[in-house]
């Protein structure tokens, strides 16, 4: 089973090398993973760094306290894939979103055509 994975700004890791998660992501994990001491967790800043986390504490009902084991960083991918995407009547602009981020597009540019 995969680890829960966290969404952060950046990495705040204290000299004991521990990082608080809180706001919505720790109303998240708290609340609705219900993550507990022990628990592993992956927290990510959405440009290619990760880190693999042990939960330390859960405090309250929206704040995670958890220890950084080890950090990791993925250089970007090349080249860069954009696409340009024709707005699409009804619902099935979000599929396509959806599916293009599934596939590793970089960029999506919607493009209103005239027909």
């Amino acid at each position: 089973m995969t680890a829960p994975v966290f969404v952060v700004d950046h990495f705040d890791a204290d000299g004991a090398g521990h990082h608080v998660l809180d706001g919505p992501e720790g109303r998240h994990a708290v609340s609705v993973k219900r993550l507990r001491a022990g628990e592993d967790v992956v927290l990510t800043d959405g440009a290619g760094r990760w880190a693999e986390c042990v939960v330390v504490a859960a405090e309250g009902k929206d704040r995670l306290t958890v220890r950084i084991d080890s950090l990791a960083e993925e250089p970007p991918q090349s080249p860069r894939i954009t696409v340009v995407q024709a707005l699409p009547k009804g619902d099935r602009g979000e599929l396509a979103v959806e599916t293009m981020t599934e596939t590793g597009v970089d960029a999506i540019v919607p493009w209103a055509a005239s027909r």
